[in-house]
């Protein structure tokens, strides 16, 4: 079970495939083992997938901290020796790709960012009230409720498969607790901005049609003061677009980074 001691933390990550390095960075409430099929529709990769802390088996105490995060990111680079690494990162992994590329320029040589957008007032409150919920209502339930912020319409097409897909997300032995959500929603409430027209890699910003968290004109006010930016909208998916179109994900990561 690969780890890396940090001074206030032990940071635990998957590693998968060989070739050229690419880090993949979870959102948040998701951890290494979030990525569904797009690890195997990234072929020639060494594929390094770390839990951030408050999730999956990475081990902190304490208050959480969006630099913190990202120094993990950059000390796990420094750690293994293999920088300049290729990323890509989910939602908030986005965000710690785009804050790793800003201050840490000669450890990322290109990035991806899927479903990642600048978070309204609306987005900031639903998580608060998701932080407060999983408190204070069964697990099943609060999957059922987040699912319909993350999936589209064909997700819920049967209730049978809802029911299971939240019976399995409660069942994962590495659930996120909610204190841990909860401790990552404060991180996301606290961060302070970052400057990213200091970017200088090339960027890839994938937007999902019908994100309710994350919709493409909010993709694109996140990313507009980066120079080298492209920008990718997949019709007719929400916010977990690697889970819902791995393929055309998968298409344009790797056509992009190789």
């Amino acid at each position: 079970m690969p780890e890396l001691i940090r001074p206030d933390a032990i940071l635990h990550y998957e590693v998968a495939g060989s070739g050229r390095p690419l880090l993949l960075i979870a959102g948040i409430a998701s951890d290494s083992a979030s990525w569904g099929l797009l690890p195997s529709l990234l072929p020639g990769r060494h594929l390094l997938m770390p839990d951030n802390r408050g999730s999956g088996r990475t081990r902190c105490d304490g208050a959480l901290s969006i630099a913190d995060m990202v120094d993990d990111l950059a000390a796990l680079i420094e750690h293994l020796g293999i920088g300049p690494v290729d990323v890509v990162g989910h939602s908030m992994g986005g965000f710690l790709g785009l804050a790793l590329a800003a201050r840490h320029p000669e450890k990322v040589s290109r990035l991806v960012t899927l479903a990642s957008g600048t978070l309204s007032n609306a987005s900031r409150l639903l998580f608060r009230d998701l932080s407060r919920l999983y408190f204070t209502i069964p697990p099943v339930d609060w999957f059922r409720l987040l699912y319909q912020w993350l999936f589209s319409e064909p997700f819920f097409a049967s209730e049978t498969g809802v029911a299971a897909a939240a019976a399995s997300s409660v069942a994962y032995p590495y659930r996120q607790s909610p204190g841990d959500f909860a401790r990552q929603v404060a991180a996301i409430d606290a961060m302070t901005p970052i400057d990213l027209s200091s970017i200088n890699c090339p960027v890839l910003a994938i937007a999902a049609e019908r994100d309710l968290l994350a919709p493409p004109e909010s993709v694109r006010a996140l990313h507009k003061s980066i120079t080298d930016c492209r920008f990718e909208t997949i019709p007719g998916v929400a916010h977990s677009i690697h889970w819902e179109a791995p393929q055309a994900v998968g298409a344009l990561v790797a056509t992009f980074l190789d």
